[in-house]
């Protein structure tokens, strides 16, 4: 019985709420929350107008009903509560659903309660609940977030929530009204804390497969079958192999044609091409390059083989990897159209991808049998190994390369004495192939530049001839070629790797920014056990994700380092003295009279001889003339005037107010002092005379 009556007193509906403007501002929190989920396209903008309506309808409906709701709503209400739980529950349970597809669902279901909810809210309580439920709203679409503009809805949201909290407490204090200084100091004292807060979260992780989402965007079917496509024109144009008259630009970057051509000379601009989400942060992978001739990367080991699945594709392990590691998460929001290669850390496992096959290589190369236009979405897990140096020193058992794999990763066109005599100098004293390889990037670190205004590639120059014995000017391409030539030369597996480094990591999206010129060309050394494993001359990719306190207090410096001292600070003065120059006219008392009554007052404070509130100018200056005991009337000479232009409108002439003011302040008024006597007997005055 005690729990039916406490159901029963949890039912029982509360006083009617008469508050139109909590109602619209309940409505409007509502409506801003469902606009965002459309933003992030969890629901279409037709479903969110209807939302919209049906909530401003059911919210008028409940406002004219509000002393007695008809029975029959509640059921309605109900009923399409449990309604939508049913199909969500079916959704989820579809055959062709999964744990990565709730989000849309969810709001739905979310979007439907509220709808159907706002048919019956008679109450303070029942209006409290569509606050609540619209901040769950706000949190499915965050979830989605990729760009900066959803904190436009975040900023509409938190403004409609704040005022719907206000009138909340204003109908609960029948009418009460904060006072806008308190509101501002608790709308201060939240920022700060929540900024404080945001400064010390540790580094986000990507920890379920809730994350791993997959859409096909604005590309197009590619008309030939596992060609390489996204050129200038358009993402599904085909690709070309680039020649130094005539550099073809794959995805922004001359490395995406299925070949490498170190003699091209090509400039990266600053284009987003791509955000990405990732437990870790790494080098992501489009191609690898086996096959060196002096001037140019190819693949030829292996083929490729068309993958029919449904998503997630279960992607082999390609010879040489290994499929032990650390589990890497990633999404890759393609922003603006770039080459068809799915990107990824390294050993790939799994694929989210918007077609029933794709295309993958021996090599780890993936290649999509779709256009990757604006708003395309994969998702990729690897498997991604971190071995210690200690443990890559030790590295020389265990699985082995096959024999083809092996023979292309130590393949060069032609001997390069030169090349192999210098190698075998600077690793003369390591014994360890990972110590050679260190020793070779400790070299070129010292003794090599990076530069991309560096002159073309002479006709049948060699290239690592040319850079390590010319100049050694060079960029990625260059650089990287010629560590990978170096290895080889002396017995060390090595091969050529293009893609992506991270760019710039966006604290509040949780996002890294990948550009136009973050594309990027390094290599992958094979180590028994661990695979092939990626090493730069030019580039360093962080071993995990930063903090978002960090590096938002570290973009706020940056921020500031670039702002120009002298004419800020200059501006600064100068606002300061505008402000207080408006601020002391308008405390600047607007009358002669009211200016020597504060003169006045200002020295019967000094003497310990405030004004009282009800004691007249002409009461005052007597005091004052008394205080300084010398039997001077000067206050009560100067109050006649003063009173006169108070109440009669009767003003000196301006010369004559100034005469007055300046013997105003002249006067001098001794202060009192208390000494220790009779109780009640007067206390003595220490009175000075009018200097």
């Amino acid at each position: 019985m005690r729990a039916l009556e406490a159901v029963k007193r949890a039912n029982r509906p509360g006083p009617p709420e008469h508050s139109i403007r909590l109602r619209a501002a309940c409505f409007f929190t509502v409506a801003a929350a469902v606009a965002a989920c459309a933003s992030m396209g969890e629901i279409s903008a037709q479903t969110a107008l209807a939302a919209v309506g049906l909530v401003a309808l059911g919210m008028v409906f409940s406002y004219r009903t509000r002393h007695h709701p008809p029975g029959w709503v509640k059921i309605v209400v109900a009923l399409g509560a449990v309604g939508a739980s049913v199909w969500f529950v079916h959704a989820m349970t579809a055959p062709a659903a999964d744990i990565t597809s709730v989000e849309d669902p969810l709001t739905v279901l979310l979007v439907s309660v509220l709808v159907v909810h706002s048919f019956h809210v008679p109450s303070r309580r029942d209006l409290m609940f569509s606050l609540a439920a619209s901040a769950g709203l706000m949190a499915v679409s965050g979830a989605q977030a990729i760009d900066m503009t959803f904190a436009f809805y975040v900023v509409v949201w938190a403004g409609c929530t704040i005022w719907g909290l206000i009138e909340m407490w204003a109908s609960a204090s029948d009418g009460g009204r904060q006072a806008p200084t308190r509101l501002g100091v608790v709308l201060a004292t939240v920022i700060v804390a929540a900024a404080a807060v945001f400064v010390v979260l540790p580094a986000p992780q990507v920890a379920a497969k809730l994350n791993l989402l997959a859409r096909a965007g604005d590309g197009g079917s590619i008309g030939v079958a596992g060609a390489m496509a996204g050129d200038t024109g358009s993402p599904t144009q085909l690709s070309r192999p680039g020649t130094p008259n005539g550099p073809t630009r794959v995805g922004g970057y001359l490395g995406f044609a299925g070949s490498l051509n170190t003699a091209l000379r090509g400039t990266l601009g600053n284009t987003l091409v791509m955000l990405v989400r990732a437990q870790r942060p790494s080098y992501w992978l489009g191609e690898t390059f086996d096959t060196w001739n002096g001037e140019s990367w190819s693949a030829t080991n292996g083929g490729t083989q068309v993958l029919r699945q449904q998503s997630p594709f279960i992607l082999p392990i390609s010879p040489g990897s290994t499929a032990s590691g650390q589990t890497d998460l990633q999404t890759f929001y393609v922003v603006n159209a770039t080459a068809n290669l799915v990107f990824h850390a390294q050993s790939a496992t799994q694929l989210w991808f918007p077609t029933s096959k794709i295309y993958d290589s021996t090599d780890g190369t993936i290649v999509s049998p779709i256009a990757l236009g604006k708003n395309a979405i994969y998702s990729v897990e690897s498997e991604v190994t971190t071995p210690t140096a200690a443990q890559l020193r030790t590295a020389q058992s265990g699985e082995q390369l096959p024999a083809v794999v092996a023979a292309s990763s130590l393949q060069l066109p032609h001997a390069y004495p030169r090349v192999e005599a210098l190698a075998k100098k600077i690793t003369a004293g390591d014994t360890t192939n990972y110590d050679k390889v260190e020793s070779l990037i400790a070299w070129m670190g010292a003794h090599t530049r990076y530069s991309t205004d560096i002159p073309p590639l002479p006709a049948g120059a060699d290239t690592v001839d040319e850079f390590l014995f010319g100049d050694r000017v060079g960029f990625c391409e260059q650089i990287s070629t010629s560590l990978a030539v170096m290895l080889r030369s002396i017995g060390v597996p090595a091969r050529e790797a293009v893609g992506y480094v991270p760019g710039s990591y966006n604290p509040i999206t949780d996002l890294y920014q990948i550009r136009a010129n973050d594309a990027h060309a390094w290599v992958q050394v094979w180590f028994p056990g661990f695979g092939w494993q990626s090493f730069d001359p030019t580039a360093s990719v962080p071993l995990a994700n930063p903090a978002p306190g960090t590096v938002a207090l570290d973009d706020i410096g940056h921020a500031f380092r670039r702002i120009p001292i002298v004419p800020v600070v200059s501006a600064l003065l100068a606002l300061v003295l505008v402000a207080t120059f408006v601020h002391w006219r308008r405390s600047r008392p607007p009358t002669w009279a009211e200016r020597m009554a504060r003169i006045a007052e200002r020295a019967g404070r000094r003497a310990g001889r405030p004004r009282r509130p009800h004691e007249t100018f002409s009461e005052y200056a007597t005091t004052l003339d008394d205080l300084t005991g010398t039997g001077s009337e000067t206050w009560r000479e100067l109050a006649v005037p003063v009173e006169a232009s108070a109440y009669g409108g009767h003003d000196p002439t301006p010369e004559a107010q100034r005469r007055m003011a300046q013997r105003a302040r002249r006067l001098r008024v001794g202060r009192r002092r208390v000494r220790r006597q009779d109780p009640g007997r007067e206390p003595e005055r220490d009175l000075h005379p009018v200097a």
